[in-house]
């Protein structure tokens, strides 16, 4: 009896291939937006908690340390290291992201400050922090965004939006932000800047913040 046995052409194992290369290519690019926003949600998570803790612990803190680190260390608020530069004190959150407060002892107000990475990727960054602020409009007074860009003789420039937080019932409130005027804002603010700013401002004084709208004691 004669069996006929018949392997695949060289043309059919390329075209196999093919596609699985094709397949696994669409899965690792699946895989690498999973990850990049499970990366966003665990930031969220732990931004939120360490912004309530300074917010609702606001009266503990009133005599804190003009950066207010020690004393968020005391309340557990975040576990990544601290930087002690010449100037200030910050620490790098999970998005390897620029984090300090800066408080006024004498008022209460505090800024919560966050200095973006300078790459495509913070403009998603800006939009996670953005929604941030909006889960605490009824306790943030404001918001400022700053984009720096470098003039001709190397000085620098400075473009703002401000929003407004509680008690906001007309203009530019955080409350009424879209997912879409907050892509806009963060692509506009963080797109080719020098330095993408972010300022959170809680517990101030009524007259401070007229100052702040007005532009005055804005800390960049």
């Amino acid at each position: 009896m004669k069996i006929n046995q018949t392997g695949r052409s060289m043309v059919e194992m390329l075209g196999v291939l093919a596609i699985i290369g094709v397949l696994s290519a669409g899965g690792l690019a699946g895989y690498n937006k999973a990850m990049t926003q499970h990366k966003l949600n665990k930031h969220m998570d732990e931004i939120n908690y360490l912004l309530a803790t300074a917010i609702y612990n606001n009266d503990k803190l009133k005599d804190a340390s003009t950066y207010m680190i020690p004393e968020m260390q005391a309340l557990k608020a975040f576990t990544w290291n601290v930087i002690f530069d010449e100037d200030d004190i910050h620490f790098y959150d999970s998005l390897q992201t620029q984090v300090w407060f800066e408080h006024n002892s004498a008022t209460g107000a505090t800024a919560f400050s966050v200095r973006l990475p300078e790459s495509e990727f913070s403009v998603k960054v800006c939009h996670n922090y953005i929604n941030i602020f909006k889960n605490f409009t009824d306790d943030i007074d404001l918001v400022s965004v700053l984009k720096a860009f470098e003039r001709d003789d190397n000085g620098h420039t400075r473009q703002r939006n401000v929003y407004i937080g509680k008690g906001c019932t007309s203009g530019k409130c955080l409350a009424t932000m879209t997912n879409t005027d907050i892509i806009n804002l963060c692509h506009d603010s963080c797109s080719g800047s020098y330095a993408c700013m972010l300022y959170a401002h809680f517990g101030y004084p009524a007259e401070a913040i007229a100052n702040l709208l007005a532009g005055d004691g804005v800390a960049y």
